[in-house]
């Protein structure tokens, strides 16, 4: 599939809460996705409750927009640290791509967008996690210059 030409109207704004239901939806649309999230209305209250402390100065959730359809979303958090010097870094905890438009040029708009955000609030580094079974996921993000530099490790709580 091609990139996007320059003029494809790309809109990357900050997300709102009518775009929460697509994200979720984007977010449960993958073999990963399902094993933890949730589309059943009942479960909704749970990322609407989410979504209302996302937007604090440290959370920047970014929606792309084409055509009136939400096809893509990253969310950054800023985290303070006091290694390296006491630096701010910034975190990708999710970039998603509606799955027919993968490869196209959405999700590097959309990481362009979050790592000048990054920059501007101070952050010297930026770090991101990708499932072990997301290959694809894995070189889209070695292509842009991050490196496998740690282990990450998860308990459940």
């Amino acid at each position: 599939m091609p990139l996007l030409p320059a003029n494809s109207e790309i809109d990357i704004r900050a997300a709102t809460s009518s775009d929460l239901e697509k994200i979720v939806h984007m977010l449960w649309d993958d073999p990963v996705g399902r094993t933890r999230e949730s589309i059943q209305p009942e479960h909704q209250l749970l990322y609407a409750n989410a979504f209302s402390k996302i937007d604090d100065g440290n959370n920047t959730l970014l929606v792309a927009i084409k055509g009136g359809r939400l096809i893509g979303f990253v969310q950054l958090t800023i985290i303070t640290s006091l290694s390296y010097r006491g630096s701010s870094r910034g975190l990708i905890e999710d970039l998603r791509v509606a799955q027919e438009l993968r490869g196209r040029g959405i999700g590097s708009l959309l990481m362009d967008r979050a790592e000048a955000i990054a920059r501007a609030k101070g952050c010297t580094l930026m770090e991101l996690f990708a499932h072990n079974d997301r290959d694809g996921a894995h070189r889209f993000y070695q292509r842009r210059g991050y490196v496998g530099a740690h282990r990450g490790f998860r308990k459940t709580l």
